[in-house]
Order: structure tokens, then C-alpha cells, then sequence
């Protein structure tokens, strides 16, 4: 077969296999051979480029000046010369010369297909990034190529995509020539050419891919409120339907499961929770923490945080291996929740009226009372009006000053702090489950974080270091110092009183807002 046909079809094949118009790919073989044929005869040649794509034939013509004399052969030609290739050749004539392609020599050949090797990759990408870059969250589907440095590279059809370690789901892996699906991130065009990154782990990954198995999604009768996701583990999703004929969570799930398990199958087995969405925060908490049975929730506006009370043999499940449950819940929800059992919830309101007694003025009545409508801290009473104070039985305006004003005195001075001596520091080599706060779990997490004795708490200088190095909550921190103070003044046998007294801030106990998660 003639060099022309080969040519031809080498222009077929590239506008079939990378989606180019075949207009630009002429242009660009064209471009390469003006260029080489200018390389080889100079830049002030007259040059000129033709192709017949009927028959795949090209041309390249060079226009030389018919004259008496010569001066540059790449330039001038003689009068008998010339009328050789045309007899009617004049002088002053430009004469065009067609080139034999041998007369290239190797370095211009070299520079034409550098040249459209390069203009086709340029194309190439513009054309990816053209057809990519308005399907960002759109999900695709592709073959693993290669991975390099555990960065999955995905061929996912006219175009190559790479699936970072940091997007990939945890403990998932994947081999050459793996189906994979993954959602896409971000469409971005460089020097280097366009870039299309994938990820597994976005909480969108889980939408498209209901989107996919759930028709009512897809036709928008049924709404995905919000999505909790820790990847690889558990996930939540909150749904609620348009058309009350239509049960939300139903429709997710599928008949026998088969919708949510083929969801949880891509997924490697992710563990996914189907919540009904309710616009009332408390029925909706209630929900994203179900089957536990919740007591109670006592909700703080200001904190935008919800305490929720539940039966002791129901905290662990509550609150989910490593506080997952309660974390997720949190995120899905918005709020900041804090799960207590009733016995930890009965014990800090205990306590928290024993603090309270010893204010002049409140006796067992008035602290129970008190207790009921939310004054459970120094906190609370130190920023009440008088006047709601003194909406109370037996709570006169001016009493109500005086608690006021003996709250604010205490928070500034504090509780006292119990000297350790040698003896009792032996006394704190226990386990840090020794403290009726601390269970197994939480016990696990301190340990894990240097704290295993009562004596590695101790040691903390004051409650917000605490609560910074063992990566839990203030208010938990706080629980579990003041415990501890507790359990030190049982050791001495002494009982803890407000004279004299002098300590940080950290010291000042919150039962109503114990945190239960560590987040």
C-alpha cells in the first residue's frame, strides 16, 4: 500500500481513537512538515503544504525564483533549469518545487513528529478536559491500569483517572484489571495536561450510588437530607419522602434488603444506617440513634448541644465502638450530643445538689427545684436574674442577690485542691476504671493515650491540659478530675468544704453538660 493511503488511515485511526476532528489533525500534520521543510531549507524559504485527503496525498512545495544567475540553490534557479520543470518559465517567475521527503534528512523528520506527537497530546487534553470538566460528582465507572505508590490510575474510557490513597476507602484493594466506581472529584487542566481525580470516600460517593439503586431517589420522591460517613466503618443517611404513600427508609432498603445490599457490597461491606429525617430536632435524634431507647434529652439552645439519657445496658450501643455511633450521630444531626445513663445522670444531679446546699439560703427544696428548671452549676446561677429567681417558693428578691452574688464568689475563687502527699500518691497506682465514670471503653482510650493509673491523671496540672493530651472533651475531663478529687478526699477521709479554698477554674464542676463522646 502507497505512503498516501498509509497517511489516510493513520488520520482515520487517530480521529477514531481519540475523538479528535479530522480537520485539526491535517492542520497539525500539515503544521509538522511546513516546519520540518523550514528547519531544513531556512527560515526565509518559501514553503508551502498541500493535502489531497481524497487520496491521502501530501505535498510539500518550496518556490524558488527563476534567474539569470544563481545565488542559493534553496532559493534562486536558473532559466534552463526551470523551463526543465515548466517550458514556459520566465524569468522573475516563481517557480514551485515539489520535495522528495529523502531531502528531509533524519533531524527534520524528528522535529515533524515531535511536532504532532506533541499537538495531538495537547488536543488530546483539551478534548478530556472540554468533556470532564462539568461532571464533577458525577460517578464513572472504569478499569484498573496500574498502581504506582498506592495511586490507582483508572481508565475510564476516553480518558485516564487517578484514585489517590487518601480517597480510597480503608483496607479495600484493588488489581490491575479490577471494575471499579468512584465519584469525581475535581477536573483540572495544566501544562502538564488535564487531571482527573477520583474518590471513594465522599459522603456524595454514598448519594450517587443510591441515586443509581433507588428509582425514587433518582425521580426525587424520596430526598436524602444528610449523609455521616466514616469510611470503610458505618455510615448514616437521613431520608424523608415528598409523597406520603412512599416510605423513605422502605424504599432504600428494598424489597428483602436487595437495593441497600448491593450499595453495601460496593462499599466492601460499610455498614450503612437508613434514618427517617424529622424536622424536629429531638424526634430526630431520637432516630438516628435507634434501636437505643432514650430516657430523656435535655436540650441547651446556647451550646446548640442535646444531653440524651439512656438505659445503663444501652450506653455501649449508644455510644458505638470508639463513640463511632454518637459521632456520627452528632455530625448528621448538627447538634452535639452527649449520651449519659441514667445512673451517671442520677449521680452528677446527686452531686450536683450536694454543691448547691452549700450555698446560704438554698436548702434541700429549693436545690431540688432548682435542679428540675436547669440551675445545676455555679455557672447557671451566677449569670440568672434575680427576678427569675425569685419567681421561686421561699426565694425573696433580695435572697435570690445573695445566691447570685455567693455563686460568682465561688466560681472566682474555686474549689479547694487536695494536697498529695507520698502516701496517698501510692494509693493512686490503680486502674483509671476505678473511678465509677470511667468504663472499659473509655478506660481503652485513656490508656491508649498514656493515662492507665489514677496517678497519670493526677499528674496533669489542670483540666485543660488533661482534656488536650488525652484528646477527649473538656466537660469530660472535667468529669473525671472532679471524680477523682472525690475519690482522693475518701482516701483521707476528710470532706471537701468552701473555706479557704483556692484552685483554677478547672476545678469548678458542670454535671448537667458531662460529655460521654470524646469528640
Amino acid at each position: 500500500m502507497s505512503e498516501k493511503f498509509e497517511l489516510r488511515e493513520l488520520i482515520d485511526q487517530l480521529v477514531k481513537m481519540k475523538g479528535i476532528k479530522r480537520e485539526l489533525i491535517i492542520d497539525i500534520v500539515k503544521e509538522a512538515l511546513y516546519r520540518a521543510v523550514k528547519k531544513k531549507l531556512g527560515e526565509n524559504a518559501d514553503v508551502d503544504i498541500e493535502y489531497d485527503d481524497s487520496t491521502g496525498d501530501l505535498q510539500a512545495l518550496y518556490f524558488r525564483e527563476v534567474v539569470e544567475e544563481v545565488e542559493d540553490d534553496l532559493l534562486d534557479i536558473s532559466l534552463p533549469d526551470a523551463q526543465k520543470l515548466d517550458p514556459n518559465a520566465m524569468l522573475g517567475d516563481s517557480l514551485g518545487v515539489k520535495m522528495d521527503s529523502a531531502e528531509l534528512g533524519r533531524i527534520a523528520a524528528q522535529v515533524a513528529k515531535q511536532i504532532i506527537l506533541q499537538k495531538l497530546k495537547s488536543l488530546e487534553s483539551k478534548n478530556t478536559y472540554d468533556e470532564f470538566k462539568d461532571r464533577k460528582g458525577e460517578i464513572v465507572t472504569g478499569t484498573v491500569r496500574r498502581i504506582e505508590r498506592n495511586m490507582i490510575f483508572v481508565d475510564i474510557g476516553k480518558a485516564e483517572a487517578c484514585l489517590p490513597y487518601s480517597q480510597q476507602i480503608p483496607r479495600e484493594r484493588f488489581r490491575t484489571n479490577d471494575r471499579i466506581k468512584a465519584l469525581i472529584s475535581d477536573v483540572s487542566e495544566s501544562n502538564q495536561g488535564c487531571s482527573i481525580r477520583l474518590t471513594r470516600i465522599d459522603p456524595k460517593f454514598i448519594i450517587k450510588l443510591f441515586e443509581l439503586e433507588v428509582p425514587e431517589i433518582a425521580e426525587k420522591i424520596v430526598k436524602i437530607e444528610g449523609v455521616a460517613r466514616d469510611p470503610g466503618h458505618r455510615s448514616k443517611i437521613s431520608v424523608r419522602s415528598i409523597d406520603h404513600d412512599v416510605d423513605p427508609v422502605g424504599a432504600c432498603v428494598g424489597m428483602k434488603g436487595t437495593r441497600i445490599q448491593n450499595v453495601v457490597h460496593e462499599l466492601n461491606g460499610e455498614k450503612i444506617d437508613i434514618i427517617p429525617w424529622d424536622e424536629d430536632s429531638v424526634k430526630y435524634i431520637c432516630n438516628t440513634l435507634s434501636p437505643v431507647e432514650v430516657s430523656q434529652i435535655i436540650i441547651d439552645e446556647g451550646a446548640h448541644s442535646m444531653d440524651v439519657i439512656v438505659p445503663d445496658d444501652q450506653l455501649s450501643v449508644a455510644i458505638g465502638r470508639g463513640g463511632e455511633n454518637v459521632r456520627l450521630a452528632s455530625q448528621l444531626t448538627g447538634w452535639n450530643i452527649d449520651i449519659q445513663s441514667e445512673s451517671q445522670m442520677q449521680m452528677m444531679l446527686e452531686e450536683a445538689k450536694r454543691r448547691l446546699l452549700f450555698i446560704d439560703g438554698i436548702d434541700e427544696s429549693i436545690a431540688d427545684s432548682l435542679i428540675k428548671l436547669g440551675f445545676t452549676t455555679l455557672e447557671d446561677l451566677a449569670v440568672a436574674e434575680p427576678e427569675t429567681l425569685a419567681e421561686f417558693p421561699d426565694i425573696s428578691t433580695e435572697k435570690a442577690n445573695s445566691i447570685i452574688e455567693q455563686a460568682k464568689k465561688m466560681l472566682e475563687t474555686g474549689l479547694e485542691t487536695v494536697e498529695i502527699d507520698e502516701a496517698l500518691e501510692k494509693k493512686l497506682d490503680v486502674p483509671t476504671t476505678t473511678l465509677k465514670c470511667v468504663n472499659e471503653e473509655l478506660a481503652q482510650h485513656l490508656a491508649e493515650r498514656g493515662y492507665i493509673t489514677l496517678a497519670d491523671i493526677q499528674s496533669e496540672p489542670d483540666t485543660d491540659s488533661f482534656a488536650k493530651n488525652a484528646e477527649i472533651h473538656v466537660r469530660r475531663a472535667r468529669q473525671i478530675r472532679f471524680a477523682l478529687l472525690t475519690y482522693i478526699e475518701e482516701l483521707n477521709g476528710t470532706r471537701r468544704t468552701l473555706k479557704n479554698v483556692k484552685s483554677e477554674a478547672d476545678a469548678i464542676f458542670d454535671f448537667s453538660r458531662i460529655e460521654t463522646n470524646d469528640d
